[in-house]
């Protein structure tokens, strides 16, 4: 006699998958994932808001920066010329020039001090560009406008033609505006700087 083969009970469908090879595979990667995304994921985020802070941290030490080189460059241009406007013949005044002078002379070296400083401090919030320039006008500062007005103030200060000076003084106070200019720029912190982001 044949024996006719019992007919085998259908299992579970979802407990057969359940005890496949592949499903408990697909269920570590699984879990691996989770793991691994709920571990990677915040360090990534992390170094992403570690990076954005470090470039918040430079802009916000670049634009005080620019006001700082804005303040000692401007402040000192204006002090120099106001010297020598008041020994022009339209504003002559012996009395507020000699008080120009003095305010001149009074602040003129923390000024220098404070230029020098920034210079310094551009080396590694701006270009090495920027910082050479910030560094030459303030020798062409000393040759053609500090050592001629002290010059001057010495040796002639009523009778020294100021109109000369002046007009040198004005020159510079143009550039110096143009190299602000070129700083805030560099810096991001201009309107045309702005515009062409």
């Amino acid at each position: 006699m044949t024996k006719v083969p019992t007919p085998q009970r259908k299992g579970n469908p979802l407990i057969q998958a359940i005890k496949s090879d592949g499903f408990i595979e697909k269920l570590l990667l699984l879990v691996l994932t989770a793991i691994l995304s709920g571990f990677f994921v915040p360090l990534i985020i992390k170094s992403i808001d570690q990076s954005r802070e470090a470039r918040q941290a430079v802009a916000t030490a670049q634009a005080k920066l620019f006001d700082d080189i804005s303040d000692t460059i401007l402040t000192l241009e204006t002090l120099i010329l106001d010297v020598s406007w008041f020994g022009t013949a339209d504003a002559k005044n012996a009395d507020m020039q000699t008080r120009a002078f003095d305010r001149y002379t009074e602040r003129s070296v923390d000024l220098i001090v404070k230029w020098r400083v920034e210079a310094s401090r551009a080396q590694a919030l701006a270009s090495p560009e920027t910082a050479e320039k910030m560094q030459a006008f303030l020798d062409r500062f000393f040759t053609e406008q500090d050592m001629p007005t002290n010059r001057s103030w010495n040796h002639c200060p009523d009778r020294c033609d100021w109109e000369a000076q002046h007009k040198k003084n004005v020159k510079m106070l143009t550039e110096a505006n143009r190299l602000i200019l070129e700083i805030g720029s560099e810096f991001h912190l201009t309107a045309k700087s702005s515009e062409s982001r």
